[in-house]
């Protein structure tokens, strides 16, 4: 592991910050190139992009706060320190989808569902970059096992092994984002990818689901009837993966019927 990029001076650069920079400034930068695939008004889209990117962040700390929250009422000073404590994945998702909710409502310019597909397979791409900084950090890690894929970390004695976890989630998310590249591939060819509204981004909120709940198995012993009722990141998937179900068979719905709206009728 390599938890320090570089040191100048006393000041330190963590692989963590670098890695999930990048991560975040590529997926920014791929939202931006498919807004035009998505017929998007550039000027606007950006600016609830940069709102939301904001709230994406403070959505990371936010879980932070309620589970150690004595820690910050006793010490405010720990609001401002950004390496106090750590980031939530999940908190960030539900930071940036709901200030996006909210300031798309409030433009005329922009469909949120249609802003929703542009910038879900990005997200694919910032886990898939993004949790290589988990593991040059050395957090996350899974429990001891001798499967295969199983890596030493450094905070760990002599011949114990974990399963990396991070590289886990990293793989399902490059594969996820694979298959819905080729299902946003068939969705063009068939109708106006600006119209189809609402297939690739519950399908990615789904797929992102599924990692959690089939991934998280190897980064605790705990079963999830335990972790729903006691872990807040799973009570939410508790109530949003079957949200996210609806919301996929509303947008399959909608576009059979644009689909079968434009099938060119038979002369008899």
């Amino acid at each position: 592991m390599y938890p320090t990029l570089l040191k100048i001076s006393g000041f330190r650069i963590d692989s963590y910050s670098v890695v999930w920079f990048i991560a975040l400034s590529l997926a920014i930068f791929w939202v931006i190139k498919r807004l035009e695939i998505y017929k998007l008004d550039d000027d606007e889209a950006r600016k609830i992009m940069s709102i939301s990117f904001l709230f994406m962040l403070f959505g990371a700390h936010v879980p932070e706060y309620f589970l150690h929250w004595h820690e910050y009422f006793n010490k405010p000073s720990l609001f401002l320190d950004c390496n106090h404590g750590g980031l939530h994945e999940t908190g960030a998702i539900l930071g940036a989808f709901l200030s996006a909710f909210i300031l798309s409502a409030m433009s005329k310019k922009i469909s949120f569902l249609t802003l929703c597909e542009a910038a879900a397979l990005p997200v694919l791409l910032a886990i898939a970059v993004g949790r290589w900084g988990c593991f040059l950090n050395g957090c996350c890690v899974g429990l001891p096992t001798k499967f295969f894929t199983a890596v030493h970390f450094p905070q760990d004695p002599a011949g114990v092994t974990r399963h990396p976890v991070q590289i886990y989630y990293s793989l399902f998310a490059l594969i996820s984002l694979l298959i819905l590249l080729g299902v946003e591939k068939r969705l063009s060819k068939k109708i106006s990818l600006s119209e189809s509204h609402s297939i690739i981004a519950p399908l990615t909120l789904i797929a992102y689901g599924v990692m959690r709940l089939l991934v998280d198995y190897t980064r605790t012993s705990r079963p999830l009837s335990w972790r729903v009722a006691n872990e807040w990141h799973y009570k939410m998937l508790a109530i949003v993966l079957p949200l996210e179900i609806l919301w996929l068979a509303y947008g399959w719905l909608r576009l059979k019927k644009k689909s079968s709206a434009v099938k060119p009728t038979l002369k008899r």
